[in-house]
């Protein structure tokens, strides 16, 4: 439900002609990526999921820095190796963009399952999930440097056709700005979580950026999956059983800790997290 329409995308070849893209999942002016599904010439005309950022054109020079940049982030991605996250298969410039593609999931999105049901999810595959999605977490902690998912949401939160929750749409920061690209007053603004990344899912304001705010992030997507009630909620989460009685009091009140908006009184780790969802299941 979310593809582009009439995008002038679809039917482009890249990697001189070995991926064309089939249809446009998102394209944002804001943001300058798009993400789309295309095939692989060299793979049976397999279906590859595909994600492009926008470099500088000029000078060369910083074009140069551009291209390096997404080299080295997406490098640290692609070295990661776990079941439930999607492989990457294949990284390039092009033009002034860069290019990064992953296998494709056969599945949908937890976002599309709740749209596609329009009622809760029951709670004992929500459990499972936060456990998967824990697990992920966990292991991409443990690498160097350290890598977190800075959007996790229902949208990012595939179900293949084996039931499994795979995480995807890793947010990658832009390249640094070349000095004098932006104005002092700009640097100067104060900044929150949530305007950062445009996502009603994040806390409103996250300092430092850690397994905290992921774990309210996981919390606020099974919210969502157990009340089918979306994000924002304001001026705080309600308690899920507010929205759907049937979910166990125990469970009420892991997410209602995992939603605190003060992050000293949140779960302090994925582990300890986990731990009381190990119990529940």
């Amino acid at each position: 439900p979310t593809l582009v329409d009439h995008s002038p995308l679809v039917g482009v070849a890249l990697r001189q002609g070995r991926y064309t893209i089939k249809h446009v999942l998102r394209q944002s002016e804001e943001t300058r990526i798009m993400t789309a599904i295309a095939t692989d010439a060299q793979a049976n005309e397999r279906k590859v999921f595909l994600k492009r950022w926008e470099c500088s054109t000029e000078p060369l020079a910083q074009r140069a820095k551009d291209v390096a940049y997404y080299e080295q982030v997406t490098g640290l991605l692609a070295k990661v190796r776990h079941p439930l996250l999607p492989v990457i298969r294949d990284r390039f410039a092009e033009g002034s963009y860069y290019y990064m593609v992953q296998e494709y999931i056969d599945g949908e999105s937890l976002d599309e399952r709740l749209q596609k049901l329009l009622r809760p999810l029951p709670e004992r595959g929500v459990l499972n999930y936060m456990n998967t999605l824990l697990n992920v977490l966990i292991v991409l902690e443990q690498q160097r440097p350290v890598l977190r998912h800075y959007d996790i949401s229902p949208a990012n939160i595939i179900i293949d056709t084996r039931g499994r929750a795979l995480l995807t749409g890793f947010q990658i920061a832009p390249p640094p700005a070349p000095p004098g690209a932006r104005s002092t007053g700009e640097r100067g603004r104060k900044r929150t979580t949530r305007k950062l990344s445009i996502s009603p899912y994040l806390p409103i304001q996250d300092r430092p950026y850690d397994q905290r705010t992921c774990i309210y992030s996981l919390a606020a997507s099974m919210h969502h999956a157990l009340t089918n009630v979306a994000p924002p909620h304001y001026p705080a989460y309600p308690p899920v059983r507010m929205f759907n009685p049937n979910v166990s009091p125990v469970l009420e009140s892991i997410l209602s800790r995992a939603l605190l908006e003060d992050n000293t009184i949140r779960y302090q780790s994925y582990e300890a997290l986990k731990r009381d969802i190990q119990r529940l299941l």
